[in-house]
């Protein structure tokens, strides 16, 4: 996290890149952030980077975020052709000369009691990279590291919202054709929606200025949801958050939600 990093409306990109680069060296234990890069892709030639846009625009970090991991991935010798930018501002393609998202549906997966294709740029990609926002929302609690994911690469996915969306989302997270593929997690935490959500309105929103980097979305949504909580006190808002999806998910398998069981660092730009 930054204390200096939202002094530019959108993120200050200068900051946002030596904060991401310093996160993915501390999660790898790697030297240099190309080779924690590589250690977190390996040899990957079709990664895809899935933002979200829900709220986006009132955000404003989505830009920054995108530029700063498109332009660390290409320094760690990543072709702009093996990128392809989900739900990223549209420009950002164009800039960083990055592929088209694959348009279609494909191979079916079991979700609740009957079976949902999958999205054809997710089957297309060997790597993907998560990029959620971290926002409150009126019918799943929450959505950040999970949800961005699985509401996002199922064809019908307003048919999984019953239950908070559980057990569905960790259903389809959990699934080994999203699992495999999924390599890392950042959270853009830069500003995050703390009431009212998932849309967002600028008297719902905290400024935090952080970035919530893992491998494991069960345990970053856990910490994300302490995060929310915390800073939604700033807001008035004392009612606690119960994320159903989070738990199923965790009982099913799919990662840590226990604060025993995560190993949560915190990295301060700049310390």
């Amino acid at each position: 996290m930054s204390a200096h990093v939202l002094r530019v409306a959108g993120g200050d990109e200068v900051i946002l890149r030596e904060m991401l680069d310093l996160g993915v060296q501390v999660l790898t234990g790697e030297r240099t952030s190309s080779d924690a890069w590589r250690s977190v892709l390996g040899p990957a030639r079709r990664i895809v980077l899935k933002f979200n846009q829900v709220g986006a625009e009132v955000l404003g970090t989505n830009d920054a975020v995108g530029t700063a991991l498109g332009e660390s991935l290409l320094d760690a010798g990543y072709e702009p052709g093996t990128l392809t930018l989900v739900e990223a501002p549209a420009h950002l393609t164009r800039e960083l000369g990055t592929r088209a998202v694959e348009p279609g549906w494909g191979t079916s997966i079991p979700i609740g009691g009957g079976t949902e294709e999958l999205a054809a740029y997710l089957l297309a990609a060997d790597a993907v990279v998560n990029v959620p926002l971290l926002k409150t929302h009126r019918i799943a609690g929450m959505s950040g590291a999970l949800k961005n994911l699985s509401h996002a690469v199922i064809r019908h996915p307003a048919r999984y919202h019953e239950h908070g969306c559980a057990p569905y989302v960790g259903q389809v997270v959990g699934n080994k054709e999203v699992s495999d593929r999924l390599r890392l997690t950042i959270v853009n935490a830069l500003r995050l929606v703390a009431r009212n959500g998932p849309d967002a309105r600028a008297e719902d929103v905290v400024p935090f200025g952080g970035l919530l980097l893992g491998f494991d979305p069960v345990a970053l949504d856990a910490v994300g949801l302490e995060l929310l909580e915390e800073q939604g006190r700033k807001l008035a808002v004392e009612t606690p958050l119960r994320i159903p999806y989070v738990e199923a998910a965790a009982e099913d398998g799919v990662g840590r939600r226990a604060p025993a069981d995560i190993d949560h660092v915190v990295v301060r730009h700049g310390a």
